[in-house]
């Protein structure tokens, strides 16, 4: 039996109807957004990272408000996704292990990397917006 790799495209791919749901119901994804919050603050896995997630969170808030809507429905459920899997804590790796952010943060590398315009744009826009 063939071995699956580990692949962050498919697990992103995979969760697009999940995340979807929650961009659907506002209660779901501030409770979502409020998790994920929790779940970065001071984790050490994370910490190259913590900026960028801290952006993507609030990028997502701020879409979920309607205060901010440059941004496709499609790169913001990709985000969505990636914070399902963040907070989820039976993931590839469990969370609980010493290494179990690693799959959390490759994962959110791959989307932060992909939304990397989309971040820039958002934070210019939060900037000049304060």
């Amino acid at each position: 039996m063939k071995k699956k790799k580990f692949d962050p495209a498919r697990i992103t791919q995979g969760l697009m109807g999940k995340a979807r749901e929650y961009m659907g119901d506002s209660e779901r994804m501030k409770d979502l957004l409020s998790s994920a919050s929790i779940k970065v603050k001071d984790n050490n896995q994370l910490s190259g990272m913590i900026e960028d997630i801290g952006l993507a969170l609030s990028l997502t808030r701020d879409f979920s408000r309607k205060t901010y809507r440059d941004i496709s429905k499609g790169s913001i459920a990709a985000i969505v996704a990636g914070i399902i899997y963040l907070v989820n804590p039976m993931d590839i790796v469990p969370d609980f292990l010493m290494t179990g952010f690693l799959d959390d943060a490759a994962v959110l590398g791959y989307i932060l990397t992909r939304m990397r315009d989309e971040l820039d744009k958002y934070k210019h826009w939060k900037d000049a917006n304060r």
